[in-house]
């Protein structure tokens, strides 16, 4: 809950004004009260009582001002306007005792329950009915200084509200009606079988209404709590286990309302989800578009991207990178070669042996590759910049673009390089043919801890069954 704001900014002049005077209207329905409640008040002056009630209005006021003043600091886990609702109470329950006090002191000769009928005036009336609806004016009030404020503890319930008020407006009456009763069976007006008689079915009304209240509250309160529960299930994702109230009214309305809300959710989230697939599976197409370009552009068969992609995830997994890890390295290794749309055709598809200076010239596509996909943001293009650019560093050191070495080079590039020279050796280009083998499994192991990386190398002996399956499924045809 917004604890800035406290008891003290819900008194602006204008509600002030107007408390006020609900409190000195107060005073002609207390006279009339008094007077009908108690015979000996009834004997009293009309303008004797109102000085009194007026006295105690000036009391009340003095009370509200120094209980909004002391404890304008928040109650802990309580709404500023039911603090005030109930510092409003206990303003009223003051100048009750007051009241009582300054009558027993005025007229000492009135009997003790004349004057507790004055206290059960102030309580009735002030703390019950009047109480509410300044309640409601501190809730308006609230709202209109609370705009920029939201409730985040919600430990008051609408149900408790509900029995305070239908309490209070089912009680108040009935007391006063027996208070009345009473005062005419004193006057023996009314005898006293009819005033046993009114008692009884008072009692019973007042007994009844608090079943009723009670009943009432918990229906309401365990209907709101299925309101409460569907949210949490809507915000947990469990889209159809919320449930209907039977209800003709708004907690059934609220409840159908969030069925239907939540269904629409879970639908929207399905197409989310199909749109995402269909971004990401159009991602790969791409990627390995891009990777065939560059791989047609030197007269080799795109398969052997395919075949790349698929080595460096089941190396990948042998490794211990987890699935997540493995499958972004098969979307990024495609792009390995993508450099090499900018190395001219004179060089890149020479079919003999490179000079020193084209050799270097070659080289440049490892670069290029990552200049060309450095600037994305997209975590694949990263992860396949990084590749393009570090596949053909070695081991020892030797390689290039930057001669790293050993682990400085990056896992992805690590297992790509072997991937990329085992597919590479194994097909045949405009300038070899494809290598045996055993040939290769000889480079290898004289290159274990050279150009490759000693662990790459082993995970690939111990994948050699899964990596021939691949090799024959996307065989060049």
């Amino acid at each position: 809950m917004q604890t800035s704001l406290t008891v003290k900014n819900l008194f602006d002049k204008k509600t002030r004004i107007l408390i006020y005077l609900i409190s000195f209207s107060s005073l002609f329905f207390l006279q009339t009260f008094c007077i009908n409640v108690c015979p000996f008040i009834d004997g009293l002056q009309h303008d004797k009582l109102f000085r009194n009630l007026f006295i105690i209005f000036i009391f009340h006021i003095a009370y509200r001002e120094f209980l909004y003043h002391y404890f304008k600091t928040p109650w802990s886990n309580l709404s500023v306007p039911r603090q005030a609702y109930f510092l409003s109470i206990i303003s009223w329950f003051m100048a009750g005792v007051s009241a009582l006090i300054l009558h027993n002191i005025l007229y000492p000769d009135f009997p003790f329950s004349s004057h507790l009928r004055i206290f059960s005036s102030y309580i009735t009336l002030g703390a019950g009915i009047l109480a509410q609806i300044e309640y409601m004016i501190f809730e308006k009030r609230y709202k209109e200084v609370s705009k920029k404020s939201s409730f985040t503890i919600f430990n008051e319930r609408i149900s408790q509200r509900i029995l305070e008020t239908f309490l209070i407006f089912t009680i108040a009456p009935i007391v006063t009606l027996l208070l009345i009763i009473g005062r005419y069976n004193h006057d023996n007006v009314i005898g006293i079988d009819v005033t046993l008689e009114v008692f009884f079915i008072g009692s019973f009304m007042i007994i009844s209404a608090i079943i009723l209240a009670v009943v009432f509250g918990k229906v309401l309160k365990e209907d709101t709590k299925i309101i409460i529960q569907n949210i949490d299930k809507i915000e947990n994702g469990k889209y159809d286990q919320t449930t209907i109230l039977n209800r003709p009214d708004e907690l059934g309305e609220i409840s159908l309302a969030m069925k239907n809300m939540a269904g629409s959710i879970k639908d929207g989230i399905h197409q989310i989800e199909s749109l995402s697939d269909e971004i990401i599976n159009t991602q790969k197409e791409i990627i390995y578009t891009m990777g065939e370009i560059a791989e047609t552009r030197s007269k080799e068969t795109g398969n052997h991207v395919k075949r790349v992609a698929e080595y460096s995830k089941i190396l990948a997994l042998k490794l211990g990178l987890s699935l997540e890890e493995a499958e972004m390295l098969k979307l990024a290794s495609p792009m390995h070669d993508i450099g090499k749309v900018g190395i001219p055709d004179e060089i890149l598809n020479k079919p003999g042996k490179l000079t020193p200076e084209e050799f270097e010239i070659m080289k440049t596509h490892a670069q290029m590759g990552y200049d060309m996909l450095k600037h994305s943001n997209k975590p694949i293009l990263q992860a396949a910049a990084i590749v393009s650019k570090e596949h053909h560093e070695k081991y020892n050191g030797k390689g290039y673009p930057r001669g790293l070495k050993g682990e400085d080079i990056h896992i992805f590039a690590r297992i790509t390089a072997v991937a990329d020279v085992f597919d590479a050796l194994g097909s045949d280009r405009v300038y070899k043919k494809a290598w045996e083998d055993e040939k290769i499994f000889e480079l290898f192991n004289s290159e274990k801890g050279e150009h490759f990386d000693p662990k790459v190398i082993t995970a690939f002996f111990d994948s050699l069954d899964e990596i021939k399956i691949i090799r024959e499924r996307f065989k060049d045809i």
